[in-house]
């Protein structure tokens, strides 16, 4: 299965050291062009970037339906632009998106969106992680923005 993949959950499970989930769920996970240049060439020095700078397995591609991107630009920021049109172009329906804009905007165009949490929801039922609660209060301490029912619903799926 193939996931397209936003920043901010690469940045996030890179946070967290949990990026191998990606590729143990999914399989085969893209990165639009945009999302690979701002986590690995401008991320230098930035949070989780030296575990992403040291991933070989991303497939990275092109955005090659630029009318569409910029159609989305002009509600998105590039990163979720490029995601969006990535998925419409290479008909992948499922696209990992943290930011609420961006989760919306995908859905209403038919995507299927997951996000960070939702990676670790299913991370934990298939047995990769034991318990989920340490990594979102992690997430949190790290700046990530998780809102208390958001969290509390989390473990509460997570039997935690």
């Amino acid at each position: 299965m193939s996931i397209i993949v936003n920043s901010t959950p690469l940045i996030s499970l890179a946070i967290i050291h949990q990026l191998d989930l990606l590729q143990r769920i999914f399989g085969d996970v893209v990165l639009p062009r945009a999302v690979f240049n701002e986590v690995i060439k401008e991320g230098k020095g930035k949070a989780g970037y030296s575990q992403l700078s040291n991933i070989d397995w991303f497939r990275v591609i092109d955005v090659a339906n630029i009318e569409l991107k910029r159609s989305i630009k002009v509600q998105l920021d590039e990163g979720e632009a490029e995601v969006i049109t990535v998925a419409k172009d290479q008909k992948i329906s499922l696209v990992c998106i943290d930011e609420f804009a961006g989760r919306q905007y995908a859905s209403l165009l038919g995507l299927d969106v997951i996000g960070t949490l939702g990676i670790l929801l299913i991370a934990k039922r298939r047995g990769y992680i034991p318990v989920i609660k340490p990594l979102c209060d992690k997430l949190i301490s790290n700046e990530r923005f998780i809102s208390r029912a958001l969290y509390d619903d989390v473990l509460y799926k997570a039997g935690e």
